[in-house]
């Protein structure tokens, strides 16, 4: 089942996510990063043999071979996204356990019963929703009772150098939207998530990006929203040629994650 969403939604969500674009972002904090989702995930994502789990904006399924070490064949893996480029590389991904992927839009009720799933997970996604209230009791909705919530998002302190390297390149710091997106985790869902689920934690992880050179560096902004959406804006697509004549202070880019946790009761 394939459920399109129209051009409306897709200007309110702000991104139209690239595979290649998500892919080579994925790849570089595999390599250059400090910090490792997978490992951190690994560690943390409380799932076991035979769950079902949701993952909300689950992109190209780069979360799933971890999914199925943890829940194995009896287990189910639902995610949802507005991407169908993305969902299609997921649906290619070679693994033994069962796999139900929805184009959908994370503003509509989702389109499962209730208490169905043994946790909920949205990484770098939910913070683009229009309804933090409705969002949070449609997730309370489809868990079992003591199922898990899992939200990671950036925070306001994330990726700074790369916002001020874009403003070199178009004028365009960090704006309202973003500052305000990069807050939501923190200053919306966190009291939502805590009168409606139990146990509940919020935490903040540093880390960094360390680029071996200024290539590298360029190919990852070229890579990021922020340089589509400052493409858009402006009408401007400068190439990697150019973008390397620009002064850079360094290669690095300080990274913040805000990682929030709850259980329902």
């Amino acid at each position: 089942m394939v459920i399109n969403i129209d051009d409306k939604t897709k200007d309110f969500l702000g991104y139209k996510e690239k595979n290649t674009n998500l892919s080579i972002r994925i790849n570089t904090h595999k390599k250059f990063s400090s910090f490792s989702l997978e490992d951190f995930m690994e560690e943390h994502l409380q799932i076991m043999h035979g769950n079902v789990i949701l993952d909300i904006g689950c992109g190209n399924g780069n979360l799933f071979p971890l999914y199925s070490r943890k829940i194995g064949e009896s287990g189910v893996i639902v995610g949802v996204d507005q991407s169908n480029e993305l969902l299609i590389e997921g649906r290619k991904r070679d693994l033994p356990t069962p796999r139900v992927l929805l184009q959908w839009d994370m503003n509509n009720r989702f389109p499962f019963i209730e208490e169905c799933f043994d946790s909920v997970v949205s990484s770098f996604a939910i913070y683009y929703v229009s309804n933090v209230v409705a969002t949070v009791e449609d997730i309370k909705r489809m868990l079992k009772t003591s199922g898990k919530l899992l939200l990671i998002g950036p925070t306001h302190n994330n990726a700074k150098e790369l916002y001020g390297f874009n403003k070199k390149v178009f004028g365009i710091g960090m704006d309202k939207n973003t500052t305000k997106r990069t807050s939501r985790l923190e200053k919306e869902f966190y009291p939502v998530i805590k009168e409606e689920f139990v146990n509940v934690s919020l935490g903040k992880i540093p880390s960094k990006l360390v680029f071996p050179d200024k290539a590298e560096f360029i190919k990852y902004y070229m890579a990021t929203l922020l340089f589509e959406e400052s493409v858009r804006k402006t009408g401007l697509k400068p190439h990697a040629k150019k973008l390397m004549d620009i002064d850079l202070d360094n290669v690095e880019i300080s990274k913040e994650m805000v990682v929030l946790q709850g259980d329902k009761l």
